[in-house]
């Protein structure tokens, strides 16, 4: 933005023609007239046309069965391939990818706060262990039985 400041200070101020200024800076005439004619140097933001979505017909379906979801317990709420399943079902002339019904009710699901993203730290101070109790079958010698085991980790 400095060169540009002094590009614009010397046209304006010092009545430099553009080939000078292109000269004594080192740009190209064409960088030199570019920044002396433009004013705003902000990215113009263009937030394309207004798309209609396939989806569009089936949208009130998916929002009532996600709303349904927020007093269901968490293993029956609906995920997005059984939306889409679903969709399948109920429509058999249903035309849309699976991955546009995911993104709407990846989408969806965010907005009515039905996504949880929980997480719990690792963390593995320096000179711990895990251990861990179990049963499992074991062969030995060609026998099967079944028999505890101990698993101790260094993470």
């Amino acid at each position: 933005m400095e060169q540009v400041h002094n590009i614009k200070y010397l046209f304006k101020f010092k009545g430099k023609t553009l080939r000078g200024i292109a000269r004594e800076t080192g740009h190209h005439f064409n960088t030199v007239k570019k920044y002396v004619e433009k004013e705003n140097f902000n990215l113009e933001h263009n937030p394309g046309k207004l798309r209609v979505r396939k989806l569009a017909p089936y949208i009130d379906l998916i929002d009532s069965w996600l709303e349904a979801d927020l007093h269901a317990k968490p293993k029956q709420r609906h995920t997005a391939q059984r939306v889409f399943d679903r969709l399948k079902e109920q429509f058999p002339d249903f035309d849309i990818s699976d991955r546009s019904v995911r993104a709407y009710v990846s989408k969806r699901k965010k907005g009515i706060g039905l996504t949880q993203e929980g997480h719990l730290p690792l963390e593995h101070p320096p000179g711990e262990a895990q251990i861990d109790f179990g049963a499992a079958q074991f062969i030995e010698k060609g026998v099967l039985y079944d028999g505890h085991y101990l698993n101790l980790s260094f993470p």
